[in-house]
């Protein structure tokens, strides 16, 4: 299984959702870590197995919640670029790519 990280806004708005639904029912925000770590760990043992989308990216839908996780495969390490709600305005997170990793 390969390593993992998430990049700091990516890591800020999985938290931030965490609190959120946290906030809306006892125990959600648990469900919501589980959903986001079981897909993180299918993605670091099969890579490969995200939808291509541009720039290098793949992309992943977690299995409960309506969110997407983008990702790029590197040599070394899975780096978790988005933990992106369907609801959002698509590519809000692109400009995640210009800044150094």
């Amino acid at each position: 299984m390969k390593p993992y990280r998430f990049l700091e806004e990516a890591d800020e708005e999985f938290h931030d959702q965490i609190r959120y639904y946290d906030e809306q029912a006892d125990g959600l925000g648990d469900r919501f870590i589980a959903d986001v770590e079981n897909v993180v760990a299918q993605i670091c043992t099969y890579p490969m197995s995200g939808t291509p989308v541009p720039r290098n990216l793949r992309r992943r839908v977690l299995a409960v919640f309506k969110y997407n996780i983008f990702y790029i495969d590197t040599p070394d390490e899975v780096i978790i670029v988005a933990v992106a709600p369907h609801k959002r305005k698509p590519g809000y997170w692109r400009d995640r790519l210009k800044k150094p990793n």
